[in-house]
């Protein structure tokens, strides 16, 4: 059963305007702790930084709430499974939230072109 359906859609200008004014301090309030280990090895570090910004966006959308409490940019984590196909990860405390409101699974999907990136979630109970 679906609980929500989340889409956020990055201009690549946007994240490249942020990650100019703020540098890594940017990367640091948008990445989890395993994402900001990651990051220096991103081939591409601004689709990097728009991809799970979009993703997480998007994730906050389909739970309901947008960025906040335990629904926090740093406890949402962007990963890839044995086959690269995106998937999240969670912090304990967003863990146990999900579990507290019977979220069992969400899923992502994500696109970008020369200068857009696109996220789509969809959570379910």
């Amino acid at each position: 059963m679906i609980y929500g359906i989340g889409t956020d859609i990055v201009s690549l200008k946007r994240i490249i305007r942020l990650n100019k004014k703020f540098g890594q301090a940017f990367a640091e309030r948008i990445l989890s702790p395993e994402e900001l280990m990651e990051f220096p090895q991103a081939g591409k570090p601004v689709n990097y930084l728009a991809k799970r910004f979009a993703a997480k966006e998007a994730f906050a959308k389909a739970v309901g709430t947008g960025i906040r409490g335990a629904v926090s940019f740093r406890n949402i984590g962007i990963g890839h499974d044995e086959m690269g196909k995106p998937e999240f990860f969670y912090a304990p405390v967003l863990e146990k939230w999900l579990k507290e409101r019977g979220i069992s699974h969400v899923s992502l999907s994500m696109a970008d072109e020369e200068d857009t990136v696109l996220a789509f979630v969809i959570a379910e109970k």
